[in-house]
Order: C-alpha cells, then sequence, then structure tokens
C-alpha cells in the first residue's frame, strides 16, 4: 500500500480513475494510530490559526477504493504534532466530497522527539471498506532515515504569498481489503 502523490502520477491517476478504466490500484500502506489518537476529531479542515507557529500546509487528497472508484463521504481524522515537535497533537477530521476529494489546511508538523521525521497520521473511516491507518512522511525531511514507512513520504511544493512560505502537496489514498458486511 503506498500514498501516491508525486505530480504525474497525481495527474494519471485521477485521470484514469475518473475514466472508469483504473487498473487494480495498490492500497495505501497501513501504520498503526500511535499513542495520541482520540476517535471524535471536530469537522474540521483548517486548523491554521492566524499567529500560529509554523508554517502554513495545504493538503489536497482523494480516496478511492482499488478499482479507482472515488469514496464519497469518507471520514478522514487527521492529528500531527505542533511546529515545535510536541503533542498532545493539532487534530481535526473532514470528509471526502462526491470525487473523493479533500482539504486539509495546518501547518508543517515540527520534528518529534528531536529526530523522528515530519508526519501527519490519518484513520480512514468509509461504510463499505475496513478502517485504514496510516501516516504521511515529507519526501526531503532531514530525519526521513528514520522514518518506518517512507513509502508513504509525499512532496511538498513551496510558495511565497505576501511574504510567507507555504507548503502544497497532494495524497492519494488507496483503501483495500473485502468491503465490511455492514455496509448499506
Amino acid at each position: 500500500m503506498r500514498v501516491l502523490a508525486r505530480g504525474l502520477c497525481w495527474a494519471l491517476l485521477c485521470v484514469i480513475a475518473t475514466h472508469g478504466h483504473a487498473q487494480r490500484l495498490p492500497p495505501t500502506t497501513p501504520t498503526h494510530t500511535g499513542p495520541w489518537y482520540q476517535p471524535g476529531a471536530p469537522l474540521v479542515r483548517d486548523l491554521w490559526q492566524p499567529g500560529m507557529p509554523g508554517t502554513r500546509l495545504s493538503l489536497r487528497g482523494r480516496v478511492l477504493n482499488t478499482q479507482g472508484q472515488p469514496l464519497a463521504d469518507t471520514l478522514v481524522e487527521f492529528w500531527h504534532t505542533d511546529a515545535a515537535g510536541s503533542y498532545p497533537p493539532l487534530r481535526g477530521s473532514v470528509r471526502s466530497g462526491a470525487d473523493g476529494g479533500f482539504t486539509i489546511r495546518t501547518i508543517l508538523p515540527g520534528v518529534n522527539l528531536g529526530y523522528r521525521a515530519r508526519h501527519i497520521h490519518l484513520v480512514l473511516t468509509h461504510p463499505a471498506q475496513p478502517r485504514l491507518v496510516t501516516r504521511i512522511y515529507f519526501l526531503g525531511d532531514e530525519n526521513m532515515d528514520e522514518a518506518p514507512w517512507p513509502e508513504l513520504a509525499i512532496t511538498l511544493e513551496e510558495s511565497v504569498l505576501d511574504g510567507e512560505r507555504r507548503l502544497y502537496g497532494n495524497i492519494l489514498l488507496v483503501m483495500a481489503g473485502t468491503p465490511r458486511s455492514d455496509a448499506r
């Protein structure tokens, strides 16, 4: 299972999935929640607030099944450290749209414990799929050698808007497995 989020792959997979000609997509690598997961994160896609320390980060994501079909109304819970690398985490959740798309606006997580690669935890819940627990890391992170799942790293693009540095990334999350028997 992989997070596929590098330029051409992102565009190509979105086009293929949209036209219904997708071959089986590799499911995203599962991880574990870690000690800071709390169910019931508030539905809020924008964790960044004026004056908050840290580099602003905007992530555009899409949730698909292994056949490339969008999974609308997927609950995407997310949490991560603050800019200093400390928990308790910044946390929130969003629901994917009809095209499986969602957006999260937050800050770049800090380095936890001084050596862990920056990452964001994700839990995806959809009525027709088994729950997916995963993470995303960031290519180029100075501690990427410490990431236990380097295949989950995404590329971030940088821009400056009104004199402020901002980062942007794309995430493709593929939920796998046998659909849940209690799906309606």
